[in-house]
């Protein structure tokens, strides 16, 4: 034992002796995170509905289907309500597609309200995307796989 080691604790004293005792291991890099986490391509994912999603979805309905017959009535849109959201994993983030499924209208407006539920898209960082009113089908217009994790039925809302 040395001078400088007597006045550490025993413990301490160990830790070194040990560690000046194995041999060096090459230290191997970690797998980058975007690599793992896209290993599952083609899996449906469940995600958790947000305010700002929420908004995003009421914009794209009103901006690419109500509001160019109805101008000025955004403030009005109601919804969208009882929402599925997931996605699909691609082979990077930027090739996830989102997919949500709810049921929006229009305050004043009873027509509005009918044949949904309605599915919108969103593909990587892009908008989303409005695809419509199903007429109370969604089978065909939404991934199979999302449908599933949801327990989504192919016509109609889940009881």
């Amino acid at each position: 034992m040395t001078r400088w080691t007597a006045a550490l604790p025993a413990a301490a004293t160990a830790a070194i002796t040990l560690t000046a005792a194995l041999p060096a291991v090459a230290a191997t890099p970690l797998p980058r995170a975007t690599g793992q986490a896209h290993s599952a391509r083609g899996k449906a994912v469940n995600l958790r509905l947000t305010e700002r999603t929420r908004h995003q979805l009421a914009d794209a309905f009103y901006k690419q289907y109500y509001g160019q017959g109805h101008p000025g009535t955004r403030g009005r849109v109601d919804g969208p309500k009882h929402v599925y959201y997931g996605k699909i994993r691609g082979a990077s983030a930027a090739k996830d597609v989102y997919w949500a499924i709810g049921s929006v209208g229009v305050k004043g407006d009873p027509v509005s309200y009918q044949d949904g539920p309605h599915i919108w898209r969103k593909r990587g960082n892009h908008g989303w995307e409005y695809r419509g009113d199903t007429g109370g089908c969604v089978e065909g217009g939404v991934p199979k796989a999302l449908l599933q994790l949801w327990r989504f039925p192919a016509c109609g809302f889940p009881a």
